[in-house]
C-alpha cells in the first residue's frame, strides 16, 4: 500500500474563532492530541462558566476530532452530536446576531463534515458521501471556494475508501469506478482553491491507479506547499510516498534519496519532539519508510547503509517510546555537564512552545539545528544521555573494530509488508572484516509470532505441567509414594514436540546465514520483535535432534554447546556496555523475597528465593543482604548506588499496557508516591549505577513487550534490561518466563562460582552454568531448555 493511505480529510476554520479555539486548533493541527484534548476540556470548562454555548459547541467538536484521531469512533460520535445540538441552540438564539449566527452554522457544517468522517471509517459510504454533498450544497451557496475546495476534497477521500473496499473484495469494475469518481473530484478540489491536502490525495489515487509519474507530481506539489506551511509531517508523508513508488518503478537511487529525506525529517522531531506525532497515523506508518530503504539498499549490495538504517529504525521508535517522559532527571552529573543537560531541556521545551505558534517554521528550523548542535556536545561527553534523545548509531567501522576473529554480531528486522505471501524480513552477520545480508523465509504477519509463542508453551508450561500431572496421578490414583511417582515419570516417554521447534527456529532464523558465522565462537544475538522472546542459545540444528523415541527426555545438540551467546538491544549498547565495564570490588547486593508491598504478591512468597538470596550471599566476598521486611524500596535504591554487584531474587512482572510501569516488586513499610514497594523501568532509568552485573532471577524480567501489549514493528520495546544499561550497567542477567526454583537455584550459584571463584568472563560464566546443568544435571529433567534455557546474558562479552 501507498505510505500515507487514502489522505486527508480538510477541514475550514469558520468565520469567527476565538483565540483560545485557534490555540488549541494549533495544536490538533500539529498532531499534539493529548495537549489539544488537555487545552479543549479546560476551554469546555470554561465556556461553561461563561455560558458562551457557541464556544462550548466548538470545544466538543474538537474533542470529538482528537477522540476520531484516536480512533475511538463512538466516543467521537457522542461529542459531535452534543455539539450538534449545542449549536441548533445557538442558532435559534441567534437568528438576527449577524456574524454569530454565520460562525454558529459554519460550526454544524464541520460538525457534519466530521460526522461522515465515522460514517466512511465504518463503511457506511453513501451515508457518508450524502452528508458530504449536504455540505458541500451549503459551501457553494455561500459561495466560498475554499470551503468548497474542502468539500469536494472530503468527498473524493469517501470514494477512494469505497476503491480500496472494492479492492479488497476483488471487485475490479467497482474499484476503478470509485477511484476514477474520487480523483475527479481530487482535480474539481483543485480547480476551486489549491491546497496540498487535495494534492496528496490526488497523487494516492493516481498511485492506485498505476500512473506512478502522475502521482509522482502530485506528490511533489503537495509536498512544496506542505514544506512552505512548515508541515514537516505531512513533508515527510509526502516524500516517502515518493520514494515508495520510485521503488516500485524500480529506480532505486531516487528512490532511497526520497526515503533518505523523509526519514531525515522524522528525525528531526527527535528527543521530546518525537511525542508531537505520537498518537497521528504518520507516526503509526512511518516505521514503512525504514522497511522500504532497508529493502532497497540490501537489494543494491549497499549491506553497509542498510545495517545503519536498522538500527537507526530501532533507536526512532525506543525515542517514541520515551516520548516527554523525563530520562536521567535524578542521575548525579558534573556541574559543566547538568549545565548542558539543563540547556537541552530548556531548548526542547522552547521548541515545543514555537510550534505552539502558526507560521513558524523558520524558527522551528533555527531551534532544531541548534537542538542539534548540542547533542552533538552532550553526546562526546554524556553518550547515555545522547542515546535516549537523538538517533546517532555507532559507525560500522567502530563496531567492527570490537570484534575478534572469533566473534559475531547477528542483528534481524522484521517488517511488517507482506508482499507475495512473504514477510520482508532480513538477518545481518556483522565480522571484523565483513558484512553480509539475507533475507528471512518469514511468511504471512503473525505467523512468526505464533510459532514463537508455541514454542515458549512447550516450554514453560506444556513440559512442567505434564510432568506435574504425570506425578499427581500416581499418587491420587495409584498411590505411589512421591520418590515411585517420580521414578514412573522418568521411565516414561515424554513429548519430543519441542525440539522439533527449536530446529524450525534455526531453519528459519541461523540457517540463512550459517557460512557467515563460519569459525565463531561468540554470537552476540540483537532481536527484534517477537523474537525477543526466543532462547537463540538453547536453539537446535536439525542434524542434530534426537531421534530416539524410547528415551524419557531426548537430548540434542543445542547452539549453547558451540559457542557463547550474549543477546544486545541494538548493536550501537555494545560500547557504552564495553565502556562500563569495570573491574569487581567484591561488594554485593543481594534482594530475596521482600514482604511485597502489593497485596496481590504478599500472598505468593518465593520461599526458594530466600535460599538462593543466602546461596548467591556466600559466594560474594562482601554481601549486603535485603530479605522480606529488610527489601524496602528506597533501602533497595540507596543500596544500589554503592554496590557492584545486585542480585535479585524476587517477583517481577511485564506490564503490557504500560512498559515503562514493568517492574520489580520490594517491600515498603510506609509505601508513598515515590517508594510504593514498585522499581519500575522508568524508576531504573533514573538511577546512578556502578554495578558491573544486575542479575534478575526474578520471573519475566527479560520480557520486552510494546505500548498496548503487543510487539508491533517498530520494534517500540521496553523492558528491565534497557533501563539497567542505561542507568550505568554494562551487562544484565535476566528470565525469559517463569522459572523452577530448583533449578534457578543451581543456575545461579555455578554462574557465581564461575565468575567470582574460577574467575571467567561473565558471558563465559553463564554458558558453563547452563553447560553444569546440561552435562551433569542434578534431574534428569534438567536437559530440557525450560530448566536452564530461560536466563540470557544481557551486555558486553568482555
Amino acid at each position: 500500500a501507498v505510505f500515507a493511505f487514502a489522505g486527508c480529510p480538510s477541514h475550514v476554520p469558520p468565520v469567527r474563532e476565538d483565540s483560545r479555539v485557534t490555540k488549541g486548533r494549533t495544536l490538533y493541527d500539529q498532531g499534539r492530541y493529548e495537549a489539544a484534548e488537555s487545552h479543549f476540556r479546560e476551554l469546555l470548562a470554561q465556556a461553561a462558566v461563561e455560558g458562551d454555548v457557541l464556544l462550548e459547541a466548538q470545544c466538543r467538536k474538537w474533542l470529538g476530532n482528537i477522540m476520531l484521531a484516536y480512533r475511538k469512533d463512538d466516543e467521537a460520535l457522542v461529542s459531535f452530536a452534543r455539539s450538534r445540538a449545542l449549536l441548533d441552540s445557538a442558532i435559534a438564539q441567534a437568528q438576527h446576531a449577524g456574524i454569530l449566527l454565520q460562525t454558529a452554522r459554519d460550526e454544524r457544517q464541520n460538525v457534519l463534515n466530521n460526522t461522515a468522517i465515522i460514517l466512511k471509517n465504518r463503511g457506511r459510504f453513501e451515508e457518508a458521501a450524502a452528508v458530504h454533498r449536504e455540505v458541500l450544497a451549503y459551501d457553494r451557496a455561500r459561495g466560498n471556494k475554499l470551503a468548497v475546495a474542502v468539500s469536494l476534497n472530503n468527498l473524493g477521500t469517501v470514494y477512494h475508501a469505497q476503491a480500496d473496499a472494492a479492492r479488497l473484495r476483488g471487485d475490479e469494475a467497482s474499484f476503478h469506478r470509485f477511484l476514477d469518481t474520487a480523483r475527479t473530484l481530487f482535480r474539481a478540489s483543485l480547480a476551486e482553491a489549491q491546497t496540498a491536502d487535495a494534492w496528496m490525495n490526488l497523487g494516492t489515487a493516481q498511485a492506485f491507479s498505476g500512473r506512478p509519474d502522475s502521482a509522482v507530481a502530485a506528490f511533489r506539489k503537495a509536498h512544496t506547499m506542505y514544506r512552505t506551511s512548515g508541515y514537516r509531517v505531512h513533508e515527510a508523508m509526502c516524500l516517502g510516498n515518493i520514494g515508495i513508488i520510485l521503488e516500485r518503478e524500480r529506480r532505486p537511487d531516487e528512490a532511497a534519496e526520497a526515503l533518505k529525506r523523509a526519514i531525515a525529517i522524522i528525525e528531526e522531531l527527535r528527543g521530546d519532539i518525537s511525542s508531537i506525532d505520537v498518537r497521528s497515523s504518520f507516526v503509526s506508518n512511518k516505521y514503512h519508510l525504514y522497511e522500504r530503504m532497508v529493502s532497497i539498499l540490501v537489494g543494491e549490495g549497499r549491506v553497509a547503509e542498510a545495517f545503519t538504517y536498522v538500527e537507526r529504525a530501532k533507536a526512532r521508535s525506543f525515542l517514541d517510546m520515551l516520548g516527554n517522559k523525563v530520562i536521567g532527571e535524578t542521575k548525579r552529573r558534573p556541574a559543566d555537564l547538568e549545565a548542558l543537560v539543563l540547556e537541552e531541556r530548556a531548548l526542547s521545551e522552547r521548541i515545543a512552545r514555537i510550534l505552539d505558534v502558526p507560521d513558524s517554521a523558520k524558527a522551528l528550523a533555527r531551534a532544531v539545528e541548534r537542538h542539534r548542535d548540542l547533542l552533538g556536545r552532550l553526546r562526546a561527553v554524556d553518550p547515555e544521555y545522547a542515546s535516549v534523545k537523538s538517533i546517532d548509531p555507532v559507525p560500522l567501522s567502530r563496531l567492527q573494530a570490537m570484534l575478534d576473529d572469533t566473534t559475531a554480531v547477528v542483528e534481524y528486522f522484521i517488517g511488517e509488508t507482506v508482499a507475495e505471501g512473504a514477510r520482508t524480513a532480513f538477518v545481518f552477520v556483522l565480522r571484523r572484516d565483513t558484512i553480509v545480508a539475507r533475507p528471512l523465509p518469514l511468511g504471512a504477519r503473525l505467523e512468526l509470532e505464533k510459532k514463537v509463542e508455541s514454542l515458549r508453551r512447550m516450554l514453560y508450561a506444556d513440559f512442567p505441567d505434564a510432568k506435574t500431572a504425570a506425578l499427581r496421578l500416581a499418587r491420587l490414583q495409584k498411590g505411589a509414594s512421591f520418590g515411585e511417582a517420580l521414578a514412573e515419570w522418568r521411565a516414561t516417554p515424554t513429548d519430543a514436540r519441542w525440539q522439533y521447534a527449536l530446529a524450525e527456529l534455526y531453519s528459519i532464523l541461523l540457517f540463512p546465514v550459517e557460512p557467515a558465522l563460519s569459525h565463531a565462537r561468540r554470537v552476540y544475538i540483537v532481536p527484534h520483535g517477537p523474537l525477543h522472546h526466543v532462547p537463540f542459545h538453547a536453539l537446535v540444528r536439525p542434524t542434530n535432534i534426537d531421534r530416539r523415541r524410547d528415551v524419557h527426555v531426548p537430548r540434542p545438540h543445542y547452539l549453547i554447546e558451540d559457542m557463547t551467546v550474549a543477546y544486545l538491544p541494538s548493536a550501537s549498547v555494545l560500547p557504552f556496555a564495553r565502556r562500563k565495564q569495570g573491574a569487581f570490588d567484591g561488594t554485593g547486593l543481594v534482594v530475596g523475597d521482600p514482604l511485597y508491598a502489593d497485596p496481590a504478591y504478599r500472598r505468593r512468597p518465593l520461599e526458594g528465593a530466600l535460599t538462593e538470596a543466602d546461596s548467591v550471599a556466600a559466594l560474594i566476598p562482601r554481601p549486603l543482604v535485603r530479605k522480606r521486611a529488610e527489601a524496602e524500596e528506597h533501602v533497595v535504591k540507596r543500596d544500589l548506588a554503592a554496590v557492584s554487584l545486585a542480585h535479585f531474587a524476587t517477583h517481577g512482572e511485564l506490564n503490557k499496557r504500560e512498559p515503562l510501569r514493568s517492574r520489580i516488586l520490594l517491600a515498603a513499610a510506609e509505601p508513598d508516591s515515590v517508594d510504593d514497594g514498585n522499581l519500575t523501568v522508568a524508576e531504573v532509568f533514573n538511577l546512578d549505577m556502578k554495578a558491573v552485573l544486575v542479575a534478575l532471577s526474578a520471573c519475566q524480567t527479560a520480557q520486552v513487550t510494546a505500548e498496548g501489549g503487543a510487539f508491533t514493528p517498530g520494534d517500540d520495546l521496553v523492558g528491565l534490561t534497557r533501563s539497567f544499561f542505561y542507568a550505568g550497567t554494562p551487562a544484565v542477567i535476566a528470565s525469559l518466563w517463569y522459572v523452577d526454583d530448583a533449578a534457578t537455584l543451581v543456575w545461579m550459584t555455578s554462574f557465581y562460582r564461575c565468575w567470582l571463584k574460577e574467575g571467567l568472563r561473565k558471558a563465559e560464566a553463564a554458558r558453563r552454568a547452563a553447560m553444569a546443568m546440561l552435562e551433569n544435571p542434578q534431574d534428569p529433567d534438567w536437559v530440557v531448555p525450560y530448566y536452564w534455557g530461560a536466563f540470557i546474558y544481557f551486555g558486553d562479552m568482555e
